[in-house]
């Protein structure tokens, strides 16, 4: 089972992690969210949101924050910049490691809603 932390300060160097995974999967979604009969957590899909989780600067954000070992199921508090200084929390998952055990520099952050993933199985 994953642990859900907020990471105030992360002073590890990504660029140092070793057995850097490749490529990391993490979903969002809002913390408002509350699991449905099967557990499955679900997230209104809007565009701004998906657009601003996605970009690079998000995701070189991620891999300063979270630098070093990592578990499929581990959550993280999070907020992303809805403009105007109005920032939205969101809830993010990991949902697969491949090729190592740690983010790092190289890790691939990809990141899309946690409706995706039920609905797709996508790993």
């Amino acid at each position: 089972m994953g642990s859900t932390e907020r990471r105030d300060v992360n002073t590890t160097d990504p660029a140092t992690v070793e057995d850097q995974a490749d490529r990391v999967l993490v979903s969002f979604r809002s913390p408002e969210t509350d699991p449905d009969e099967d557990d499955d957590w679900w997230i209104a899909d809007s565009e701004w949101l998906r657009e601003n989780m996605t970009e690079h600067t998000y995701r070189r954000y991620l891999r300063w924050t979270h630098a070093g070992p990592v578990s499929v199921g581990d959550e993280w508090d999070e907020f992303v910049n809805c403009g105007c200084a109005s920032p939205e929390d969101v809830i993010l998952r990991v949902e697969n490691v491949a090729g190592g055990t740690a983010i790092g520099s190289e890790t691939t952050m990809e990141v899309v809603p946690r409706k995706d993933v039920i609905e797709a199985d996508i790993e």
